[in-house]
């Protein structure tokens, strides 16, 4: 399992929302914190699942280039290649 950091944004909600309730009132407070708690949260986890999509596309096409170019008969910097 990855590390995530989506749970910073229910730390960030629920903060937001005590300034929200001290300056316009519990009940909007209250809805501050929740919207802004699941909002941020889809958003961070959205980012890092694409972000962790793409790392493996890289991952995958830079395997695949090598393994080209094992092929063919390539020698470079690694060692075994023939």
């Amino acid at each position: 399992m990855r590390r995530t950091y989506a749970h910073n944004a229910v730390v960030i909600g629920v903060l937001l929302g005590f300034l929200v309730a001290i300056k316009a009132g519990i009940i909007l407070g209250i809805i501050v914190a929740v919207a802004v708690s699941i909002i941020g949260y889809k958003l961070i986890r959205a980012f890092e699942n694409k972000v962790d999509d793409v790392a493996d596309r890289a991952g995958d096409a830079i395997s695949h280039a090598i393994y080209d170019k094992k092929k063919k008969g390539w020698r470079g910097w690694v060692t075994g290649f023939s």
